[in-house]
């Protein structure tokens, strides 16, 4: 019989779909391959060689998933990675009971954040099928049923019955990621001592590290070293929970604190960012990063809000957004700070380079980008403990920095007040330092008892001399001058330029005589100076000298020496005048 044209143009396109739809269905959970552990092969990834189901709802219970007919699919990864998904996961798979090696074998979930885990074992109890029940996780009120260890951990019996599927339900209020691995004891063991060594050191790290910026902070009291402390804390609880630690050796807190380790998670993010912005001055260094970074403080506040009002889905969620975002931020802002020549910022880049990394790769890991493993579960600690020497190598730096900073600023901050206080050409103290100075060196005096004596001086006939030679040598005459006055007074003295070519020396303890005879080594002194070049020339100055009186007020005093001066100047100069 003939084909309708017609109905052979239509029934070839409908064939070649069935036959790709048939090609493109998934195996179904009969299909399931039984899994053996053997000493050749003592470890196996269950996700691979599993089937699954997603229940957003909540609502399927085991009753339901035995009685077969749902939609499970098979799972082709190494690890399950649900990260974006709020639901009930259930596994099916088979485990042979002739290829248990030893006679049992260990079941472990690698994530210490599933609330709640069930296995229903089948088993053959006195030839007779049966289920075993095994429950555990941070939510189950039965924790008793999982073998002491770091994550959630079963020991499967010796007499499953690989005929039945081996089902696992796992519920957490978390993103579900993790991957169930069936070890044999031998490797159970390996991989225990492995994981013990690798949280002990790195935790150790950290320890080490907080411990001894605490020490700094406590001498220091530098904000940066507070800050960089809180950081650190947050972050060991942080990794110390998620790597079951907690759990371990105090099983009543590691279950509070594995219920709010998105808050510890969350606070090392807001200290990270307070961190940054104290310790690279972004305010001044980088501007436009100081908000987004006051921004992202800002939500992650809101994110530990949410955590602690229950909505532990929804903090979880922005925790990661901010997270994500936090990481480029500080870099970008080291890098910032770095471009507007803040050195310290090299060290902090580099440090923050490291987490970095170790941030993307655990970011990765949230969106399946890259396999879940035990390196990638718990990067964030391997990359935290390297970060925190770097970090602190940093700190040290900038401390550093900031003390070389502030002694400048202290040098640069005497200059000026020396400038202010000192007289540019001959570098003695100046007119507004010796009206503060004399009163405190007579108050001191009287306090003490001790006696105090004033030199006025005028060098003779310097006008005469600035015309006749110019005011570069009239300037050299004064300088010299001020030289042989600090040649010829003790350390203690202090001499000022009064103004113009007069000076004024304050004489700690000393009476008349004394003044008198210093005033006279002054006066011989500078009549012997040869003061122009090319042609001998001298000067001569008048001295007028007061000793402290009682009832003398500063100005008085001032007064009085400058009485002196001008006896000696009316009475034919080059001479020591006292009163």
């Amino acid at each position: 019989m003939k084909m309708h044209p017609t109905i052979s143009r239509c029934l070839l396109p409908a064939m070649i779909g069935l036959a790709f739809l048939a090609g493109a269905a998934k195996p179904a959970a009969a299909d399931t391959p039984v899994l053996s552990i053997t000493p050749a092969n003592p470890t196996i990834q269950i996700a691979a060689h599993a089937d699954v189901l997603l229940d957003a709802s909540d609502t399927l219970r085991y009753e339901d998933i035995a009685g077969g007919g749902l939609p499970f699919q098979r799972h082709t990864k190494n690890s399950f990675q649900y990260s974006f998904t709020k639901a009930t996961l259930w596994i099916k798979c088979r485990i042979a009971a002739a290829a248990m090696y030893s006679q049992r074998s260990f079941l472990v979930f690698d994530n210490t954040a599933l609330g709640s885990i069930t296995i229903w074992v089948p088993v053959v109890k006195n030839g007779t099928p049966d289920i075993l029940i095994l429950t555990g996780g941070w939510q189950s009120g039965h924790r008793g049923y999982e073998y002491p260890f770091l994550y959630p951990t079963f020991v499967l019996p010796d007499n499953i019955d690989d005929s039945r599927p081996l089902i696992i339900r796992v519920a957490t209020p978390y993103s579900l990621q993790f991957r169930a691995t069936l070890y044999s004891p031998d490797a159970f063991r390996e991989n225990g001592f492995f994981l013990f060594l690798t949280v002990g050191v790195c935790a150790g790290i950290l320890v080490a590290m907080l411990l001894y910026n605490l020490i700094l902070y406590v001498f220091i009291r530098d904000k940066n070293y507070l800050y960089y402390i809180l950081y650190v804390f947050f972050l060991l609880i942080w990794q110390c929970v998620l790597f079951g630690l907690f759990q371990y050796f105090w099983p009543a807190a590691g279950v509070w604190m594995i219920k709010y380790v998105t808050a510890f998670a969350s606070c090392m993010m807001l200290f990270t960012m307070i961190f940054a912005i104290v310790f690279l001055d972004t305010a001044r260094t980088a501007p436009r990063h100081d908000f987004v970074l006051k921004g992202l403080a800002f939500l992650t506040i809101i994110s530990i809000l949410l955590i602690f009002a229950r909505q532990i889905w929804i903090g979880n969620l922005l925790a990661y957004f901010i997270g994500q975002i936090g990481i480029v931020a500080v870099f970008t802002a080291a890098v910032s700070s770095l471009r507007s020549g803040f050195k310290p910022a090299r060290y902090y880049l580099i440090a923050v380079s490291v987490f970095l990394c170790a941030g993307l790769i655990f970011q990765f890991k949230f969106y399946g980008w890259v396999p879940t493993n035990s390196f990638t579960m718990h990067v964030v600690l391997f990359g935290s403990a390297v970060e925190s020497i770097l970090l602190s190598t940093a700190l040290g730096y900038r401390f550093r920095a900031m003390r070389e900073e502030e002694k400048y600023l202290r040098e640069r901050e005497k200059n000026l007040q020396a400038i202010t206080v000192t007289d540019e050409l001959t570098g003695l103290f100046n007119r507004r330092f010796l009206n503060v100075t004399l009163i405190k060196e007579i108050a001191a005096a009287r306090r003490s008892g001790a006696s105090l004596s004033l030199l006025m001086m005028d060098v003779d006939h310097f006008k005469n001399f600035n015309d006749a030679y110019g005011h570069l040598e009239g300037d050299l005459a004064l300088v010299t001058l001020g030289k042989v006055m600090m040649q010829m007074l003790r350390e203690e003295d202090v001499a000022c330029r009064y103004g113009g070519e007069e000076f004024v020396a304050i004489l700690h303890n000393a009476d008349k005589s004394a003044a008198l005879d210093v005033a006279e080594r002054i006066r011989s002194h500078f009549q012997q100076m040869a003061l122009t070049s090319g042609k001998t020339v001298r000067l001569t100055v008048s001295i007028g000298t007061a000793e402290l009186l009682p009832e003398d007020s500063p100005d008085q005093f001032l007064f009085r020496a400058d009485q002196a001066l001008y006896h000696a100047k009316k009475t034919g100069r080059n001479r020591i005048c006292s009163v």
